[in-house]
C-alpha cells in the first residue's frame, strides 16, 4: 500500500473502536449484546448510513487499497472467531443429554430450517437479486434454510450472561441446545458449499475430499494436539498450545478453501479438535483479541457490502418474511417438544425465544454465502437486518414468556447449578 494510503487505513482502523465505546455506555450495555452493537456500527459505516451521509468522506477513507488491507484483518478475525466458537462446542459434554435434548435440537434446527427452505424457494422465484451468480435452487433453499436456522453459541453465552441467566436449567439447556444447532449448522454449511463448487462428479470429489479432511481433524490432528498438550503438563507453557491452535485453525481453514468449503468452516473445525484440558486458557488468551480487537474488522468488511433499503419494497418483504420465519420455526421448533416432554408453557417459551439468538454467527454465515455466490446482495442486506432484530428480541420475549406464569426465577429454574459462577464477569 503507498505510504499515502497509510492515515487512511489508520483512520479506517480507528473506526473500529466505535462499537466497545458505544456498548460501554450503560443504556447501550442494557439493551444489547456488545455483537449486536458491532454489527449495527459495521452496517451504518456502509453504504446503508456513511455512504448516504457522507459520499466523499466514505469515497475518500474508503478506496479499493485501504478496503483491501481491511479485508485481510477481516479474515484473521473471522478465523479467530470461529476458532474460539468451535471451541465452545464441547460435544463430550452432550452425550449424557442427547435423549432429553435430542426432540428440542431437532425441532429447534429442523423446522426453521424447513420454512427457511420454502422461504428460499419463494425468494427465488419472487424477488430479483436474491440469488447469487453460483446460487441453484436446492444450493440457494438450503443456504436460507441455514441462515433461519442459526443459532449463535457465543453471542447467546452473552445474553445468558447479562440476564443473570447462565446457572439456571434454562441456561444450561438452552446453551446445549445452541451447541447441537450449531454443529447442525456448520455441517449443513459444509455440504452446501461443497455442493456448490462443483456439478456431478466434482460435486462428488468435494464431499470425497471434506470427509478426508474432516477424517483427518478427527484421528491425525487431535491426537497430535492432545500429545503436545500432555508433553507441556506441569509447565507453565500455554503459549506452545497458542500456537499450535491458531497453527491448526490456519491450517485446517487452507485445506477447507482448497477443497472449496471455505477457510471459515476450517477454523471452526480446528476448534472442534482442540483439547479440552486446554480450552479454558486458549479461550481466555483468543476471545477478547477475536471479539473486541479483530473482529470489529470482519463487521466493517461486511458492514460495506450491506445495503439496508427501507424504501426497497423487495428489502422489506425478504427482511419480514425472514424475521417471521425465524421466530416462528425457532419458538415452536423448540416449545413444542419441550412442552410434550413435560416442561411449563413459560420455560418452553423462553427457551424458543433465546435460541433465535443469531448475532456474530449468522453475519459469518451471510459473508461466506456471499463470498461463494450463493446469495446475492438483496438477500444479504435484509438477513442481516433480520439478525440483529431476531438477535435484539432474544432476551426481551424469552422475559415476557418467563414473567407470563409463576415469575422470571421460578419459571427459569434455578436448580443445582444456579449457584455456578458468572463466567467473563
Amino acid at each position: 500500500m503507498p505510504a499515502s494510503r497509510v492515515p487512511l487505513l489508520a483512520i479506517a482502523a480507528a473506526l473500529v473502536l466505535v462499537p466497545w465505546l458505544l456498548w460501554r455506555l450503560r443504556g447501550v450495555r442494557r439493551a444489547a449484546p456488545l455483537a449486536v452493537v458491532q454489527i449495527m456500527v459495521g452496517v451504518a459505516l456502509g453504504p446503508s448510513l456513511l455512504g448516504r451521509a457522507a459520499p466523499e468522506f466514505h469515497a475518500a477513507v474508503f478506496t479499493p487499497e485501504v478496503l483491501a488491507a481491511l479485508q485481510g484483518v477481516a479474515n484473521v478475525g473471522a478465523m479467530l472467531y470461529v476458532l474460539v466458537a468451535g471451541m465452545h462446542l464441547d460435544p463430550q459434554a452432550l452425550r449424557g443429554q442427547a435423549r432429553r435434548l435430542a426432540a428440542p435440537a431437532l425441532g429447534s434446527f429442523l423446522l426453521p430450517f424447513g420454512l427457511g427452505m420454502g422461504l428460499g424457494v419463494w425468494m427465488a422465484e419472487a424477488v430479483p437479486g436474491a440469488v447469487g451468480p453460483r446460487g441453484d435452487g436446492l444450493g440457494f433453499a438450503a443456504a436460507i434454510g441455514a441462515c433461519v436456522a442459526c443459532t449463535a453459541l457465543p453471542v447467546l453465552a452473552a445474553i445468558l450472561r447479562e440476564a443473570e441467566w447462565t446457572g439456571t436449567r434454562l441456561g444450561q439447556v438452552s446453551l446445549a441446545l445452541a451447541a447441537l444447532n450449531d454443529a447442525a449448522l456448520w455441517l449443513v454449511l459444509a455440504v452446501v458449499l461443497a455442493l456448490s463448487a462443483g456439478r456431478g462428479a466434482g460435486a462428488l470429489s468435494t464431499l470425497a475430499l471434506a470427509l478426508a479432511w474432516g477424517g483427518a481433524l478427527v484421528w491425525l490432528v487431535r491426537p497430535l494436539l492432545a500429545r503436545l498438550e500432555a508433553a507441556g503438563a506441569g509447565r507453565d507453557d500455554g503459549g506452545r498450545m497458542l500456537v499450535a491452535a491458531v497453527a491448526a485453525a490456519l491450517a485446517s481453514g487452507a485445506a477447507a478453501e482448497a477443497i472449496g468449503i471455505g477457510y471459515i468452516v476450517g477454523g471452526f473445525a480446528a476448534g472442534t479438535v482442540m483439547p479440552r484440558g486446554s480450552r479454558a486458557a486458549l479461550l481466555a488468551r483468543l476471545e477478547p483479541a477475536a471479539a473486541i480487537v479483530l473482529l470489529p474488522f470482519f463487521f466493517m468488511a461486511t458492514g460495506l457490502k450491506a445495503l439496508i433499503e427501507p424504501d426497497s419494497a423487495a428489502f422489506l418483504a425478504v427482511f419480514a418474511a425472514a424475521t417471521a420465519a425465524t421466530v416462528a420455526g425457532k419458538v415452536a421448533g423448540a416449545a413444542l417438544p419441550a412442552r410434550a416432554a413435560g416442561e411449563r408453557w413459560s420455560f418452553a417459551l423462553a427457551l424458543g425465544a433465546l435460541l433465535q439468538a443469531k448475532g456474530l454467527m449468522e453475519v459469518v454465515v451471510l459473508a461466506v454465502l456471499l463470498d461463494a455466490g450463493l446469495i446475492g446482495r438483496t438477500a444479504f442486506s435484509a438477513l442481516v437486518a433480520m439478525a440483529i432484530v431476531c438477535t435484539l428480541a432474544a432476551a426481551p420475549l424469552a422475559r415476557l414468556a418467563l414473567a407470563w406464569r409463576g415469575g422470571t426465577q421460578a419459571a427459569a429454574g434455578t436448580g443445582a447449578t444456579a449457584a455456578a459462577p458468572r463466567a467473563g464477569g
